[in-house]
């Protein structure tokens, strides 16, 4: 099966409400991004024995934690002791006073502000994060933040550009989070003391068109921005060819 439709992306756990699988969008070339290549998650910090049973079941072998110091320790993470789970971390927001949402992004008038300002200021940890990616050609690989909508979002973003997906998949792919996140978003706003910094719990669609836009006007496509942060072009073409069908 090429195309998937929503439901069918949705991986149905006890714990974990938002997570699904990348696969089953048809590319501007006529191919599809592969299933159960990447996962994209919400954090698995509730995560029952039988989720956990679930995700491996699902081909999940290597899991990428995207959080922050702070929201580590708020919420452990069950495989990062997993004997059967290759596991990383990758601070995406890497912000010596990072809690839910930095004190650096609150400069930016929205979302998409933010995403902007991970794209550039992060660049570095992005290229640890696609290098890992890189490393693992044919294993399923399970990505997360908190809610699973941000710096998991971003990420999806740039995997599907990257594979020439059409910008209303890519678009419609970060806004479901919000519809997803219902339950989760109600435990994140309680770790905030910032009411302002409630609203960054919001997925509207604009943000990514904003992030989308400045990709495009900047770098040209999610392949330019990863040649530029260090990626070497037969890495790139290795994995756009193990992530479409």
């Amino acid at each position: 099966m090429l195309y998937m439709t929503r439901e069918e992306r949705q991986i149905s756990l006890e714990k974990m409400v938002n997570t699904r699988d990348l696969g089953g969008y048809e590319t501007q070339g006529g191919k599809y991004s592969k299933a159960h290549k990447y996962i994209r998650a919400s954090a698995p910090t509730y995560a029952t024995k039988k989720d956990i049973a679930d995700l491996k079941a699902y081909g999940v072998k290597v899991v990428i934690d995207l959080r922050s110091d702070f929201e580590k320790e708020c919420q452990k993470n069950p495989f990062k002791d997993d004997p059967d789970i290759d596991f990383y971390e990758v601070n995406l927001f890497d912000s010596s006073t990072a809690t839910i949402v930095p004190d650096e992004v609150k400069m930016y008038k929205d979302l998409g502000g933010v995403y902007i300002y991970m794209l550039e200021g992060m660049k570095d940890k992005f290229k640890e994060l696609f290098d890992i990616f890189v490393k693992y050609p044919y294993e399923g690989i399970m990505f997360h933040c908190s809610a699973g909508k941000d710096r998991t979002g971003v990420t999806s973003a740039l995997l599907l550009d990257l594979i020439g997906c059409h910008e209303y998949d890519i678009v419609k792919d970060y806004s479901e989070s919000y519809e997803n996140n219902i339950e989760i978003n109600e435990n994140l706003s309680e770790m905030m003391k910032d009411e302002e910094a409630k609203q960054y719990l919001k997925s509207s669609p604009r943000y990514m068109m904003e992030l989308l836009d400045y990709l495009r006007e900047h770098y040209g496509s999610a392949k330019e921005y990863l040649v530029e942060i260090g990626l070497k072009i037969d890495e790139i073409d290795q994995l756009i060819e193990n992530f479409t069908i």
